[in-house]
């Protein structure tokens, strides 16, 4: 008995300073998980202020043309703030539709970005037409 009391009385011993270890170990681990959620809410951020800002500068666009459309979409990139400096703005106009397309990529938090994707979003708009005879002669 005496022996075996000896023995665990070194085992503990031994044992010192691992719970340490672990708590150290277990908050490496926490802090991990909490800067990818940082980084997927800052990329979540960027995606919908990039859709936004599509949206309503296609409605522009239709509306009073694709200057003003453009300049609606870089208002909408400005109020976005950090998240979407990187975003940038195009707009296509073709026969019967416009479309504005917002791309870049997320602000990077940490220094994960080379797994983040990157940012296209883009929205289309059927164009306004009349038909002849609802046009006013000049």
């Amino acid at each position: 008995m005496a022996v075996h009391a000896r023995t665990h009385a070194a085992r503990l011993r031994d044992e010192r300073g691992s719970s340490l270890v672990e708590t150290l170990l277990a908050l490496g681990l926490v802090a991990l998980v909490v800067a990818i959620g940082v980084q997927a809410f800052a990329y979540a951020h960027a995606r919908s202020i990039a859709t936004a800002a599509a949206q309503d500068g296609a409605r522009t666009a239709v509306s009073a043309g694709p200057a003003a459309g453009l300049d609606r979409t870089r208002q909408v990139l400005r109020a976005g703030g950090g998240a979407a400096r990187t975003l940038t703005a195009s707009i296509t106009q073709q026969s019967a539709t416009m479309t504005v397309t917002v791309a870049g990529s997320a602000p990077g938090v940490f220094p994960l970005s080379l797994i983040m994707p990157s940012i296209r979003s883009s929205a289309t708009l059927p164009l306004e037409q009349y038909a002849v005879e609802e046009q006013v002669a000049p």
